[in-house]
């Protein structure tokens, strides 16, 4: 089968998988740790210092817990993560496009690796980072080319559409609830920008990123 139409087919199985709840908990929370990794790796980057902590919860949400004070860095800070997680896509994809699609799995392994090393700390973030590392293992232990293609476009597919997803929560969020939107809120009290303003931008790019990605490997 061709693999533009295998991707299809697995951005089509993304979008089911968040009809059902607990597979779209433990599988979104992918996304979430990219969104998550994405803030600690600013954090360390403006404070010079590498220990956060990543906490991944039980209804798929996520929390960088840093120490920084600094104005101008938390407001980079907070705009990394759904930045970050719609970059993700786009490297991933591209990657997709030349056809190496082990490197999306070692991507994604060593990833979740290093956070179970440097930053998750809660139980349950620890569990499903393990279960991840294990079956990713057995990917890349098998070595076997086909199954190398289908996790990849797999993982691609899901970081794709929940990057577009939890951006479009975040910014419906900063509207109905905007003392609850997460980063938009956080922006919101350092930059005094609305919350909603913070979380059309977010769905913007995410929109923007997710177009330029169909655009360019998929149309």
């Amino acid at each position: 089968m061709e693999t533009t139409i295998l991707v299809y087919i697995y951005l089509f199985i993304a979008i089911l998988i968040r009809m059902i709840p607990f597979l779209n908990v433990n599988i979104s929370l992918i996304n979430t740790l990219l969104h998550e990794v994405f803030h600690v790796i600013f954090a360390a980057i403006f404070s010079g210092n590498i220990r956060h902590k990543i906490r991944l919860e039980k209804d798929g949400s996520g929390l960088a817990i840093t120490n920084l004070t600094s104005r101008a860095p938390k407001t980079l800070i907070y705009i990394s993560g759904y930045v970050g997680s719609s970059v993700s896509a786009l490297l991933l994809f591209y990657f997709l496009s030349m056809g190496m699609f082990k490197m999306v799995v070692y991507l994604i392994f060593s990833i979740v690796c290093i956070s179970l090393l440097l930053w998750i700390r809660n139980l349950y973030g620890i569990c499903w980072a393990i279960s991840l590392i294990l079956l990713l293992f057995t990917v890349i232990y098998l070595q076997n080319k086909t199954l190398f293609m289908h996790t990849s476009m797999f993982l691609s597919a899901v970081v794709f559409i929940q990057s577009i997803f939890s951006a479009f929560t975040v910014f419906k969020l900063s509207i109905l609830e905007r003392k609850n939107a997460g980063d938009a809120t956080s922006l919101a009290n350092e930059t005094y920008i609305p919350a909603a303003i913070w979380g059309l931008l977010f769905f913007a790019q995410a929109l923007c990123i997710g177009y330029f990605i169909l655009s360019k490997f998929l149309i």
